[in-house]
């Protein structure tokens, strides 16, 4: 027998799924994150993305943004391989199916790619990566997402990479 809530379960992974997210960027965006601060916002990507996967309305494209947010927290939080290992699969996940994703997205994507392996010390690679999301970002057609994808380029941490 199977256990059901007494709420709408749907509705309750979309409600979860939106405020995990929105509440990882006020602790990426924290100078002086407590190591506390940093585990839960890991385990709020992580539990985003499970929440909106089981969401009834979720795309292709939420699933791909939930995997960069777990790529993005990872990286902010210095974890090497975890920051690579997701940063891979999705840059995986948007270049299989480049037409279920924004234009945006793949901006996002290299440049969370770019950070992993500027973190992993891969510099040449991450410099290449980062060069193609400079690139990604004049294909943005929407002058609002334009101005967001450059300003998370231009925060966070960047491990000896350039810029």
């Amino acid at each position: 027998m199977e256990n059901k809530p007494d709420f709408d379960l749907d509705l309750a992974n979309k409600w979860f799924g939106v405020n995990y997210n929105n509440g990882i960027f006020p602790l990426l965006e924290k100078t002086d994150r407590t190591d506390e601060e940093t585990e839960k916002m890991i385990q709020m990507a992580f539990a985003s993305t499970i929440h909106w996967s089981e969401f009834s309305g979720c795309k292709y494209a939420n699933k791909v943004r939930g995997i960069n947010m777990i790529a993005t927290a990872l990286a902010y939080a210095g974890r090497k391989e975890g920051s690579l290992y997701y940063a891979r699969k999705n840059f995986e996940m948007v270049t299989e199916k480049q037409g279920e994703v924004e234009d945006f997205d793949v901006s996002f994507m290299l440049m969370q790619y770019a950070r992993a392996l500027a973190l992993n010390e891969r510099l040449s690679e991450a410099r290449e990566r980062y060069i193609e999301c400079l690139q990604s970002i004049e294909k943005i057609a929407d002058a609002e997402d334009k101005k967001i994808v450059m300003g998370d380029l231009n925060s966070g941490p960047w491990y000896g990479l350039n810029q």
